[in-house]
């Protein structure tokens, strides 16, 4: 990530912060940056353990709740997965689906919008208002179809 790239994000999320009450904190910096320069999408234990190399002491209720304090902010998408784990991402793209590779376990962006307008108006006409959505499709990568030949 170059470094304009980094003080635009960082006041994107000072104003934003700010605007909801909440100091911009060098942790909450670090959290965001980890999360939105990764390729891949990340737990909280994965964020705590590279914060570790840059700011050592910061414990992982911490990374928990500045990741809860983004997701209801809107700029971090939450992911549950079948085990339990939460993963967060930050959909930089725009919502966007997700594949999961049952061998490796890695995830991947699927460039494909995870609702459509019938998707929702489904819900609507059962009485259910939608706000987001997810869609996982679970399978093989390349990778793992490749060692399996």
């Amino acid at each position: 990530m170059n470094t304009a790239t980094s003080q635009a994000e960082s006041v994107d999320l000072d104003a934003l912060l700010h605007q909801h009450g909440m100091r911009n904190t060098p942790q909450r910096q670090l959290i965001y940056r980890i999360v939105s320069s990764s390729p891949q999408h990340l737990s909280a234990v994965h964020v705590q353990r590279q914060l570790e190399t840059l700011m050592p002491g910061i414990s992982l209720p911490t990374v928990y709740s500045t990741l809860e304090i983004f997701a209801k902010l809107g700029i971090v998408h939450k992911m549950a997965m079948v085990d339990g784990v939460m993963l967060y991402d930050t959909g930089q793209q725009r919502p966007h689906a997700h594949m999961v590779c049952r061998s490796c376990g890695r995830i991947f962006d699927l460039d494909i919008p995870p609702v459509n307008n019938e998707d929702i108006t489904a819900a609507n006409s059962q009485g259910f208002q939608v706000d987001s959505g997810d869609l996982v499709l679970h399978g093989l990568c390349s990778e793992c179809q490749a060692k399996s030949n």
